[in-house]
């Protein structure tokens, strides 16, 4: 009986982490993000260890940060991914009828 992996390994999650900014690049949402932001879409709390991890991948040169000054508080950390993904346009979607002897049952969306 095999065991189910408890969690993924850093370079796992660095790579989850990639994927997550290639899915919000082709939804054309280019804003930068914020670390509690990148690992609540994850499913991560967020943490020392997801800061650890991001400031590690802008070292490798995947992500950059910009500094953003807070009114009366400490500065905030914005990710972006340096990487362009393949996948920059949005999804065109067609809905199709399906019929059933003559009578539309439902529609089906189709990626184009």
């Amino acid at each position: 009986m095999k065991y189910k992996q408890k969690a993924f390994s850093r370079a796992e999650r660095k790579s989850q982490i990639m994927g997550q900014f290639a899915i919000w690049q082709s939804k054309g949402d280019n804003e930068v993000k914020t670390m509690t932001r990148i690992a609540r879409s994850l499913d991560m709390s967020p943490s020392q260890h997801v800061t650890d991890m991001l400031l590690e991948m802008v070292n490798e040169g995947n992500l950059a940060f910009v500094e953003r000054e807070k009114s009366g508080r400490w500065t905030a950390r914005g990710y972006y991914s340096v990487i362009r993904t393949l996948i920059a346009e949005k999804f065109l979607r067609r809905t199709i009828s399906v019929s059933k002897r003559g009578v539309a049952v439902g529609q089906l969306e189709m990626f184009s």
